[in-house]
């Protein structure tokens, strides 16, 4: 069975640096004016890749180790906080909560909590961090995939789900029902990315890229000079790597969910791990990846998880209900590819059919 990534593995990082860049592209590194000044550098956490783009310095010795040391200890504590791998981080501590203990947690922790319950009720349950029974039924967590869950294991699953059973009291954060437990890796990643922004804000830089296993954020211009230009890859894993759109960011955030990556193989076909919690099962549709153009990266990434959840109709309707949201939609049809975007992305596309 083919195994891809799961976020928030250590023992995945490697493999994730190994496909760095594959989900989004970075086109004006490629052709970038040679006297632009750029300090480019990353790494892996959270199971997959980070990468940091300062334009119009050009850092080394001591700033630069003391503006990577900032940033790597920010991404220690949204791990210690939000990483399922960890033993004592506050989300590992919150799903041990038996019903009537509560936990005080982190403020990092705490936000991410409440705008999720957000998205949870804003999206009629698209968007479901206690999907983790469901994640681990279909393989796409810890222990082996069931070759064809049934229709009761299904619903098992499902009977241990529930992110309204979560109670924010002030500080502290507490569950209604012993077995429920949350998974936030739809929406971490994209908090990240927004928290080593803030870093590089308060140490003095306003021209960076942002990007954490696709996740990304961009804020002033390049080191060209213009908006920084992002390239959407086909999605389909045996593409080429090149780019199907290319869209100009600037002062945004853009977050993919897509099929084509993370996926396994088994006796029942080829499965992939975006699960719809209102089913019980993979997303069926013909999306294979859609694209959201937000602010926070933390919103652009759970809203991207929902739409791909909702499919291409339901969630055009649902982005176009949204004045703080655009997406593209990449839907396969006869071999080949349709887009749909709304008019704020379309605006921000640089290359049309």
């Amino acid at each position: 069975m083919q195994r891809k990534l799961n976020e928030f593995n250590p023992l995945l990082i490697i493999a994730a640096l190994a496909v760095l860049g594959i989900l989004l592209i970075a086109v004006d590194a490629r052709r970038r004016d040679t006297t632009g000044l750029e300090t480019v550098w990353g790494g892996g956490t959270m199971g997959t890749y980070y990468q940091i783009k300062l334009s119009g310095v050009e850092l080394d010795g001591d700033r630069l180790l003391e503006v990577k040391r900032a940033v790597e200890i920010e991404l220690d504590a949204v791990n210690a906080a939000m990483s399922t791998y960890i033993p004592d981080s506050e989300i590992s501590r919150f799903n041990r909560l038996q019903t009537g203990e509560s936990l005080e947690v982190d403020s990092r922790f705490l936000k991410v909590m409440k705008r999720s319950l957000e998205f949870y009720r804003k999206t009629g349950n698209a968007f479901d961090p206690s999907l983790g029974p469901l994640i681990d039924l279909w393989g796409f967590g810890a222990g082996e995939a069931i070759p064809n869950p049934s229709e009761e294991q299904i619903a098992e699953a499902k009977s241990r789900m529930g992110f309204s059973t979560v109670v924010i009291e002030n500080g502290s954060l507490r569950k209604t029902r012993d077995e429920v437990e949350i998974n936030l890796s739809a929406i971490a990643k994209g908090y990240a990315v927004d928290r080593i922004a803030k870093v590089l804000e308060k140490l003095g830089y306003e021209h960076y890229f942002v990007d954490i296993g696709g996740d990304l954020i961009c804020r002033g211009v390049n080191a060209n000079g213009v908006p920084w230009r992002i390239g959407l890859q086909v999605p389909d894993p045996d593409a080429p790597e090149s780019a199907m759109k290319v869209v100009q960011v600037s002062d945004k955030a853009l977050a993919t969910s897509g099929d084509y990556r993370n996926f396994s193989i088994g006796p029942d076909g080829r499965r992939h791990h975006i699960i719809d919690p209102r089913t019980g099962r993979p997303a069926r549709h013909n999306l294979a990846s859609v694209s959201v153009l937000a602010d926070p990266c933390m919103d652009a990434d759970a809203v991207a998880t929902a739409l791909f959840v909702m499919g291409t109709e339901e969630g055009m309707a649902w982005v176009e209900s949204q004045p703080d949201f655009e997406a593209l939609f990449i839907d396969r049809a006869d071999g080949d590819f349709n887009i749909r975007m709304t008019d704020g992305f379309r605006r921000a596309v640089l290359t049309l059919p």
